[in-house]
């Protein structure tokens, strides 16, 4: 089930952090897919996701849960030494994990399995960012590996650019599977280019006839999310929020009650959104606090 249709849905947390500070895991280049490769490491993953399944099932809420997947493409698996076939293996494994998982722990729960598809790079060099068609060409073996392995959807997450956000789009339509955008934004509100929200928003919509399901926004903090918005009808199609619990260039986060507090207040600005999770620094106590308040 995608976001916009109905009462508000939980995702989970931010996946790579809470790997590595509730469960103690090691992940070179950030990369959470790694995990599928051993038994240690995939019980650390079902032990990520199972408290989010039991807690939407618990208050009969939707769960959407992101495959970890998200250095699962082809620069970032080279550097760990994945080729095109592991990598295709990899994410098909990530898609089998996490649906059998809700399987196990919340038989008939309404959940969405997203395929998690990160940027080509983290770092922003204007000259290096790719036109929108080699988005696609390098997007395109990981979004047909997940679609092909089952997933409901394809979210680029923490999209840097509207080119990138809208090769990813494509390489979804010709998979067949439905896409969301969900854009990262700076202290400023911006994203890495510069751009307003608003307007990355449109440019996506422009290019691909408005075929993405729905945006979204993650990893940033709810104040800085909230100074980059504005009164454009663009907005209108933000349906889901993936936030971190600290600031840019803070080491602390705000405690789960104060996070869930300010995430829902921005759906005063963003009444079309409906999914609720988190990104970096939160896991379980903080999408329960959401929860909570959001059942208030």
């Amino acid at each position: 089930m995608a976001e916009g249709t109905g009462a508000i849905a939980l995702a989970d947390g931010g996946i790579e952090t809470a790997l590595i500070e509730r469960l103690g895991q090691e992940l070179p280049e950030f990369a959470a897919f790694v995990l599928l490769d051993t038994a240690r490491g995939r019980d650390a993953l079902r032990d990520y996701y199972r408290p989010f399944v039991e807690l939407a099932a618990s208050r009969g809420m939707r769960i959407v849960l992101d495959t970890p997947t998200w250095r699962a493409s082809a620069d970032w698996g080279a550097r760990l030494g994945y080729d095109e076939e592991a990598l295709a293996r990899a994410n098909a494994d990530a898609v089998a994990l996490v649906r059998t998982l809700v399987e196990a722990v919340a038989p008939g729960a309404e959940a969405t399995v997203n395929g998690c598809v990160g940027p080509r790079s983290d770092d922003y060099v204007a000259a290096d960012r790719m036109t929108a068609d080699e988005a696609e060409r390098y997007h395109a073996p990981q979004v047909r590996a997940l679609a092909e392995a089952g997933a409901d959807r394809i979210t680029a997450v923490t999209a840097l650019d509207a080119a990138e956000a809208v090769g990813v789009v494509r390489a979804a339509e010709a998979a067949r599977i439905p896409a969301a955008v969900s854009f990262a934004v700076g202290s400023d509100g911006r994203l890495a280019d510069g751009s307003a929200l608003a307007e990355a928003i449109a440019a996506v919509d422009a290019a691909t006839g408005a075929s993405a399901d729905a945006f979204l926004v993650n990893c940033a903090h709810p104040e800085e999310l909230r100074r980059g918005l504005g009164g454009e009808p663009e907005l209108s199609r933000i349906a889901g929020l993936r936030l971190n619990a600290a600031r840019h260039g803070e080491e602390t986060g705000d405690a789960p009650e104060a996070f869930a507090a300010a995430v829902l207040e921005l759906l005063e600005r963003l009444p079309a959104v409906t999914t609720l999770g988190g990104c970096c620094g939160t896991d379980v106590p903080h999408i329960a606090a959401i929860a909570e308040r959001s059942r208030a």
